[in-house]
């Protein structure tokens, strides 16, 4: 079985979901509010990410603010952490994550991403997508799993 797409049922899969995730003593609305916020060292700017109303905003926002110097060496590592803490700290989404054993997961999308996910697009359809989302939420899932048998 392979979840090709975070969408219905598999859309908590999703960066974009809503669940809270505690950081530093805050909430902040959705894992893809964490994952841009970190992705500076600017407290005031990390707070304006996180109290966005959309994890759109917060997206966009990222895109827009002075990279932390190590960034390109430790996004991976961010978003492994930001994964596992959405997880963990939402017993529910952990379940419903564990329900997805054993199928391969999948980030499809639209929009050209290749190092997240694979994008199906017309563009894209020969180019081999890293998957990165996908073997985190697969980690993580194998993790779980292991620890909950």
């Amino acid at each position: 079985m392979e979840i090709s797409f975070f969408k219905n049922e598999y859309q908590f899969l999703s960066n974009f979901y809503f669940c809270q995730i505690k950081y530093n003593n805050k909430i902040y609305p959705t894992s893809e509010h964490l994952y841009q916020a970190l992705k500076t060292t600017n407290l005031d700017i990390q707070e304006n990410i996180r109290i966005l109303k959309t994890p759109g905003a917060a997206k966009h926002t990222g895109k827009k603010v002075q990279l932390r110097k190590d960034w390109e060496t430790v996004k991976l590592q961010i978003m492994e952490y930001v994964i596992k803490q959405k997880f963990n700290q939402n017993n529910t989404l952990k379940n419903k994550l564990l329900s997805t054993y054993p199928a391969i997961i999948i980030e499809g999308n639209l929009w050209h991403d290749n190092y997240w996910g694979s994008c199906y697009c017309n563009y894209c359809q020969n180019i081999s997508g890293d998957n990165n989302l996908g073997h985190i939420l697969m980690k993580y899932r194998d993790m779980f799993y292991d620890n909950f048998i």
